[in-house]
């Protein structure tokens, strides 16, 4: 088999559950893509054409630059199986009333004719991705037991959440998931600077990337001046999209466009209340505290030797639980939390409630969302099977909406639950990153005479 797979389907016999188990996750995927979208694909698409077609950027929206090179690339590459440009890209859009034109040019592109056929092309370069994020999976995961490598590549190809995001609300949340994985695989093969390209390229994507750059510098290099030389490096790629963004939109955008979002809206909408003014937003502290405890063992301040390389998805893990705990993001940003999910799968066996407590978070963020938002990001994802039928789904929006109150206290609930069914899941990650759970030992080899081979053969980290 060719050198590039991961070892896991070299292997003959992890090879053919592990293909199962991919025609299983093609067959859902390729099942739902034609049916179901949101506005937001429509966006996307709309911005990139501007690139593929018309030469120019969108100078209103200068965000995830990197993104929507990619989706304007893929314009051009998916020609042949799209309608021409001006049947799907029309004027007027809905920038300057979204609440009353985005209803509208759904409406009109779910009633087109090649309304199936256009999704389905458009969801190509999402299928692209998320099959190399799996391939991803499957080489960080390459050491650990073959049951436990066939759990974590099922999750992946069945993830509920991440089928949603990328298939039915059809974001491009898998793109930066796919570089997230690169990044951390680069670094545990001991190649930590293409590591800090890899990571630089996710955060064009898109900007949550940034968050993770302090954890990468003071895990994967040492001293001072290499951790900041890593940080640096990573930060090149997002820089020159900014300056392209300058010379060729008039604007740097990026940073600059996320500074007119309310705070309170996402990231930063869990917050202390302090008498007076000056709210303390909890998701700063928890990154801080992440930070603060890494420097310090970079320092030599506590917890002895700096921690080992191995561990870095552990941190990992830990920041985006954080993220979405202390958060009140979109559902589909969830995705980001799943390749964490799919290595303890794998790499902690022992974790055994990670799976069920995922799943439960899951349920909680699509029925937050159904509360929040109606069936637009829900059932009425499914708008090309019935244009016109959106408004008379059934969502529990619905059914509480005349009841105010009672809404903002189940989605407080439901908000409540996640934070802990989140403390759950990450609590045996706590343990271990506290030093109060042994370390699991490397695995010992299984499988094939391949795996058997001595180890200089292929640098692998044990997990």
């Amino acid at each position: 088999m060719p050198r590039l797979l991961p070892a896991p389907l070299r292997d003959p016999l992890q090879r053919w559950p592990l293909l199962g188990w991919l025609g299983v996750g093609l067959a859902v995927r390729l099942l739902v893509m034609p049916f179901a979208f949101h506005g937001d694909l429509l966006a996307v698409y709309w911005r990139a054409h501007l690139i593929a077609y018309e030469g120019q950027l969108f100078a209103g929206y200068l965000v995830n630059m990197g993104a929507h090179y990619v989706h304007a690339a893929s314009l051009r590459l998916l020609d042949p199986l799209l309608p021409a440009p001006e049947a799907v890209w029309t004027q007027p859009w809905w920038w300057d009333d979204m609440a009353g034109l985005m209803p509208q040019v759904t409406r009109d592109f779910a009633s087109s004719p090649d309304v199936f056929s256009t999704l389905f092309a458009l969801k190509l370069p999402y299928l692209a991705f998320d099959l190399g994020a799996g391939l991803l999976l499957l080489a960080l995961v390459s050491t650990a037991r073959p049951d436990a490598i066939r759990r974590a590549w099922a999750f992946w190809m069945l993830s509920p959440i991440g089928i949603y995001a990328t298939y039915l609300f059809a974001r491009y949340e898998v793109m930066p998931v796919a570089l997230v994985l690169a990044a951390i695989l680069a670094c545990e093969r001991k190649r930590p600077w293409s590591g800090a390209v890899l990571l630089g390229l996710a955060v064009t994507m898109r900007t949550y990337p940034l968050l993770l750059i302090p954890v990468f510098a003071l895990v994967v290099v040492r001293g001072g001046a290499r951790q900041s030389a890593w940080a640096g490096l990573a930060l090149v790629p997002f820089g020159l999209t900014m300056l392209s963004n300058r010379i060729l939109g008039g604007d740097v955008g990026e940073l600059a466009r996320l500074r007119e979002i309310p705070a309170g809206d996402a990231f930063l909408a869990v917050t202390v209340p302090v008498a007076g003014t000056g709210d303390i937003p909890v998701l700063l502290v928890a990154l801080l505290a992440v930070y603060g405890l890494l420097l310090g063992r970079a320092m030599g301040w506590w917890g002895g030797a700096p921690v080992p390389v191995a561990q870095l998805w552990v941190w990992l893990l830990l920041v985006h639980a954080a993220i979405f705990a202390f958060s009140a993001v979109s559902a589909h940003y969830f995705m980001w939390f799943t390749p964490f999910v799919a290595l303890a799968l794998a790499r902690r066996p022992a974790w055994r409630g990670v799976l069920p407590l995922h799943l439960l978070q899951v349920l909680v963020v699509l029925a937050v969302t159904d509360l929040v938002n109606g069936p637009q990001t829900l059932l009425g994802l499914f708008q090309p099977l019935a244009p016109g039928a959106v408004a008379n789904l059934p969502s529990l929006r619905e059914v509480l909406l005349g009841s105010p109150e009672l809404t903002a206290q189940m989605i407080g609930a439901l908000r409540t639950g996640f934070v802990v069914l989140t403390a759950l899941l990450v609590a045996p990650a706590v343990a271990e990153l506290a030093g109060r759970a042994p370390q699991p030992p490397p695995p010992e080899p299984h499988g094939s005479s391949e795996q058997r081979q001595p180890r200089q053969r292929e640098q692998r980290v044990a997990p």
